[in-house]
């Protein structure tokens, strides 16, 4: 794991030095012997005993398998305790999912560290899957960047349970989703922490959408918006604390849409307002968009937006626009 969070890692330590491990292969064959037994306790036992001794296990349909573990510790998601209870210490924590392009992440990270010394944040960025390759790009940015934390998950979880874990690990008065593809060019954070200190206020970010019929959103300049894309989301560490990202969202299209209603929904008596505010940033081409599988990019988009549609199609008291009927433009 990365720089800075001051509490102990949950990882690969690696093996005693001068013990050299049981047969990996054996142990393999034990843990899958407990997993079919059903004693669960004793498969995660052995599942340790082979993170410690430098082997990952990843469970697939064909059976488990094993891999080498990287030179980096890695995080079991399951072992990773949120801190919830723990007071703030950052004005900001920025979280970004991570699933590859690390030179994106590079320049991201760079460019609010170019804007923002006046300005106590941290940055956690959540390595879902992305491989050995970006794992070693992303120590080697945290050891330029004292600001970064980054957690390698020893599995892919997906973007919303990433999301998830990260953010319970950070410790802002704020929280900010930032997706890599999006770079500073001036006070990035600032506006976005004037917003939320307007009452009533639950989101900012600099890019928000609109509907009038649940089944179409279109990009809006507001500053009252429907909802807040992802790209650049802002939310107080005291609601996010309250919900969380659906863990079924596994591709981050449409799971900003479920997550400001959430967080616009927690308002009472009426809904907490969604507000876009204008950001010094350039968006560079969006390689979690343009280089997935467009047939696997529109099936999860789409399974994302009928989870979002059933779970909030009637709360029609959320669009700021008005409600039409649920029918499409022609």
């Amino acid at each position: 794991m990365g720089n800075g969070s001051g509490q102990e890692p949950v990882g690969r330590p690696g093996p005693p030095s001068g013990q050299p491990p049981a047969d990996p292969a054996s142990l393999l064959q034990q843990r899958q012997a407990a997993r079919e037994r059903r004693d669960f306790a004793t498969a995660d036992a052995i599942r340790d005993q082979l993170r410690q001794a430098g082997w990952l296990v990843r469970d697939t349909p064909d059976g488990p398998e094993l891999t080498e573990a990287p030179p980096y510790q890695t995080l079991d998601p399951a072992a990773l305790a949120p801190r919830w209870d723990e007071p703030d210490r950052y004005d900001v924590s920025v979280v970004a999912h991570v699933a590859g392009w690390p030179e994106d992440v590079a320049r991201a990270t760079r460019s609010l560290a170019a804007h923002h010394r006046h300005l106590g944040y941290e940055v956690l960025l959540v390595s879902d899957g992305a491989g050995q390759a970006t794992g070693r790009a992303l120590e080697d940015l945290a050891a330029e960047d004292p600001h970064l934390q980054v957690l390698h998950l020893d599995q892919a979880i997906g973007f919303g349970a990433s999301m998830n874990l990260a953010m319970g690990q950070a410790l802002g008065r704020v929280l900010v989703w930032l997706d890599p593809h999006v770079e500073a060019t001036g006070d990035l954070l600032g506006p976005l922490l004037a917003a939320l200190d307007q009452p009533g206020t639950g989101l900012a970010g600099g890019w928000g959408v609109t509907t009038t019929t649940m089944l179409e959103f279109e990009a809006d300049d507001g500053p009252e918006v429907d909802a807040i894309e992802g790209y650049l989301l802002a939310v107080p560490r005291a609601l996010v604390a309250r919900l969380r990202v659906d863990p079924k969202d596994r591709y981050y299209r449409n799971a900003d849409l479920d997550y400001s209603f959430a967080v616009r929904a927690l308002g009472s008596p009426g809904p907490l307002r969604a507000v876009r505010v204008e950001v010094p940033a350039t968006r560079h081409r969006h390689r979690g968009f343009h280089e997935t599988d467009p047939t696997e990019r529109d099936r999860a988009s789409r399974k994302n937006y009928d989870r979002f549609l059933g779970r909030w199609k009637g709360r029609t008291d959320l669009l700021t626009r008005g409600f039409r009927g649920y029918h499409r433009h022609r």
